[in-house]
């Protein structure tokens, strides 16, 4: 072999200022191919001893004193493999060969006949160091790269070396590098056959060892293994079962009922086909002596193609001392299936189960070419009387609101409650079209919202709660995920509305959705900047000297950065629904009361009062008075100049937890005045239990007091009734001097509305002269004409 087999003609790199002188003696071609032979015939155990043995050999054919076989580490520089040294000299360093021929070919033979044709420099005086005068390098290819090299050196310069010796020793570095390359196959080889074996061992361990039953089939359901726990519940020897069925054996699987499986129910061929484990399948196996057991059975495919005949591994457990194989089993499954689909508070369908109604939906809509109707029903309010009155009587309306809902559902629809306060019903009557099922929809709709108007007795007491209902057509076009999403889009809209009615689901309300996350967004924000504004609006009060200013309403603004200054109508009731409310609440009243202090030190503002509009979220919360405390604390005003406004529904909500509020509030001095009196109440008794100290004639029943007899009879009722009671009274929305005239012919003396003072970021200490005049007995009698009644 030439240098030629690797892949391309090369020549020796001699070093030599001459091209005269000889090498050293050379070992003979019938040496070469001896030591040739025994490396490669030698076994994997003595390959390292015999590449010693040629090493040496070769050396000492050729009267070197150094010899070395070098492998290519994986970083590139050569790495000294096997070293042989005469007379103990020492060993070659390899890692500077290539500063000893610059520019040569580094693939190719190197040859120094004497250190002295080297120019001076460290690779001269490396070789001069070790005692060496010449050497030769014979490389070792693989693909024509370098990897390695065998070195001979020698203390003497250049004696014979012919080309065909290179060659001859060329053919010795080549077998050398297959003998290493061979160890190193086999070396991997058995490496890899011990930890095959290992694996073995470790598998049939586990698998003997398993308190599972373990079997694993092929394509056609034949056994190709089984462990001992599995041959023992099959009741025969684990020998007999390799390319059985279980049917070979005399057992059979049938269902949870005692039925027997078809064929692609049983769970090698269902884990063939649906190519994924199948986990905690509840089986019963008839064994052949007629014993009856209760598996749960895991089964994982094995991808086909494998080299094995393995398509299925089943893991299966005996559990009949878990589950009796006849009513315990079934009571046991009925339980979970009540518990998967229905909800365990009204024992409606849940979520779960309303998923599955819908998807029977759109099954009919397909096959009978129909429409049905989705209504989504969400309470209105129910976050307060579970703040208020507690979750256990919040789950007693939830208890009772199904109960009625069930009662008023038609035949063919379904009903269920899919999270804390909403339900979902289905209108099982087909339409041919869209838009004739979403009239009917409709229908129903008003009709449940109409019963239930009527109020809920729960534990002796009665509560009213509306609704809002979302609803949309149902057609075979649709997604259970899409419907769902629509009809929560119509319940935001109708709940945007006021709540209690019922809207239909349009395209256009994504959009308003998005347009309701950005405001949400926006009332962070605004919270955080600091957005938000005070304006005040003047109460004036009727004296001996005539009109005069002695308060004013604290009234929000917020200027948004890109809309201006917006009124509480654009934000609040929004904010009332999500819950912001409760920090533009605190926000109002820390802002209020530091208003407050200010005024205190100004003589033209000391006297007044200020007046807070308190939502019913906050008043109620169990907090807040200890918010209030904070606020006094850290702005320090007189309490007593704080008047906090609510509105009947939050006292009329929970009465008790009002009246506690109420107490504790007036304990620090607070005044408490009742907003929009009139509007609402159904029974004036709550009034005789509830420290209210002042009432708030709501301003609707000032709009048509010239031409609405009721309303002048209303407001007649309420200012006796404030008399009476000895509470003060605030007529709201007063705009014209008529209105006044007529308020104050009827004994009314605190007033609040445009006629006297629009809104202002400053509060206002003067009247108009002209509205001014309106206090004194000339004002009055110029105005009493313009207002009968």
């Amino acid at each position: 072999m030439t240098g030629k087999g690797q892949g391309g003609s090369w020549g020796p790199a001699v070093v030599s200022a001459t091209d005269s002188g000889n090498f050293h003696a050379s070992p003979t071609t019938a040496t070469v191919l001896d030591i040739i032979g025994r490396l490669l015939r030698a076994p994997l155990s003595a390959t390292e001893t015999e590449i010693e043995s040629a090493l040496a050999q070769v050396a000492d054919a050729c009267g070197a004193d150094v010899a070395q076989v070098c492998s290519a580490g994986t970083a590139g520089p050569l790495e000294p493999i096997h070293s042989w040294t005469r007379d103990g000299h020492s060993v070659l360093d390899v890692h500077d060969l290539c500063k000893f021929c610059p520019g040569s070919d580094l693939t190719g033979p190197v040859m120094v006949r004497d250190l002295q044709d080297l120019p001076e420099g460290s690779a001269r005086d490396r070789l001069a160091g070790m005692e060496l005068r010449s050497l030769v390098a014979v490389p070792m290819l693989r693909h024509g790269v370098l990897a390695g090299r065998v070195l001979l050196g020698w203390r003497t310069t250049s004696s014979d070396l012919r080309p065909e010796d290179l060659a001859a020793l060329q053919s010795l570095a080549e077998a050398m590098h297959a003998a290493v390359e061979r160890r190193e196959s086999e070396r991997l080889t058995t490496v890899a056959a011990e930890a095959l074996q290992e694996d073995r061992l470790l598998l049939e361990s586990i698998l003997r060892t398993s308190t599972s039953a373990i079997l694993a089939f092929d394509a056609d359901a034949r056994i190709v293994f089984a462990n001992d726990e599995a041959a023992a519940l099959l009741g025969t020897d684990a020998s007999r079962l390799p390319g059985c069925t279980l049917e070979g054996v005399g057992c059979r699987l049938l269902s949870r009922d005692g039925e027997p499986l078809p064929p692609e129910a049983l769970p090698v061929a269902r884990a063939i086909a649906e190519g994924h484990t199948l986990r905690d399948l509840h089986h019963v196996l008839m064994a052949g002596d007629g014993r009856q057991r209760i598996l749960s059975i895991n089964a994982a495919p094995v991808a086909a193609g494998a080299a094995t005949a393995v398509r299925v591994v089943a893991t299966i457990d005996d559990v009949t001392g878990q589950v009796s194989a006849d009513s315990a089993l079934r009571t046991a499954l009925a339980e979970a299936h009540q518990l998967a689909f229905f909800d365990p508070l009204t024992g409606l369908y849940n979520r779960r189960g309303i998923v599955e109604v819908l998807r029977d939906c759109l099954q009919t809509c397909a096959r009978e070419k129909a429409f049905l109707a989705l209504l989504y029903i969400d309470l209105d309010g129910m976050r307060q009387v579970n703040g208020t009155r507690g979750h256990w009587l919040g789950d007693r309306v939830l208890q009772a609101l199904g109960a009625r809902l069930e009662n008023l559902r038609q035949d063919g629809g379904d009903l269920g409650r899919i999270s804390a306060d909403e339900f979902v019903l289905t209108c099982g009557e087909p339409h041919p079209d869209a838009a004739s099922a979403v009239a009917g929809a409709e229908a129903e709709a008003e009709r449940i919202l109409e019963a239930l108007r009527e109020p809920f007795v729960v534990d002796g007491l009665t509560l009213e709660v509306t609704a809002s209902i979302g609803l949309a057509a149902i057609s075979a076009e649709d997604t259970v995920e899409g419907l769902l999403k629509g009809v929560d889009l119509a319940v935001m809209a109708a709940k945007a509305a006021g709540g209690d009615r019922a809207c239909a689901y349009r395209a256009d309300m994504e959009q308003d959705m998005v347009g309701r996350v950005a405001l949400a967004k926006e009332l962070r924000g605004a919270i955080r900047r600091d957005e938000f504004r005070i304006f005040f609006e003047p109460m004036v009060s009727l004296g001996e000297t005539g009109l005069e200013i002695v308060g004013q309403e604290a009234l929000i603004r917020w200027e948004h950065p890109q809309r201006g200054l917006l009124a509480p109508i654009a934000f609040t009731p929004f904010a009332e629904e999500t819950g912001f409310i409760r920090d533009i609440d605190r926000w109002v009243l820390r802002a209020a009361a530091q208003e407050l202090a200010r005024w205190a030190e100004d003589p033209a503002r000391s006297h007044l009062g200020v007046s807070i509009n308190i939502s019913s979220a906050q008043f109620l919360s169990e907090e807040f008075g200890q918010m209030v405390r904070e606020v006094l604390d850290e702005t320090g005003v007189d309490p007593t100049r704080i008047e906090l406004e609510v509105t009947e529904g939050t006292l009329l909500s929970n009465l008790g937890l009002a009246r506690t509020t109420m107490m504790d509030l007036r304990a620090l001095g607070i005044s408490i005045a009742l907003d929009d009196f009139g509007t609402g109440f159904s029974s004036l008794s709550y009034l005789r239990d509830l420290p209210v100290d002042v009432l708030k004639i709501d301003r609707s029943f000032l709009g048509g007091l010239s031409d609405s007899k009721a309303n002048r009879t209303i407001l007649e009722g309420i200012i006796g009734l404030a008399s009476g009671l000895g509470v003060a009274l605030v007529a709201e929305g007063v705009e014209t001097p008529a209105q006044f005239a007529w308020l104050r012919a009827k004994g009314c003396r605190t007033f609040q509305g445009y006629l006297f003072g629009r809104p202002s970021h400053e509060a206002q200490t003067q009247l108009a002269p002209e509205v001014s005049a309106l206090g004194g007995h000339d004002g009055d009698r110029a105005v009493l004409g313009q207002s009968k009644g």
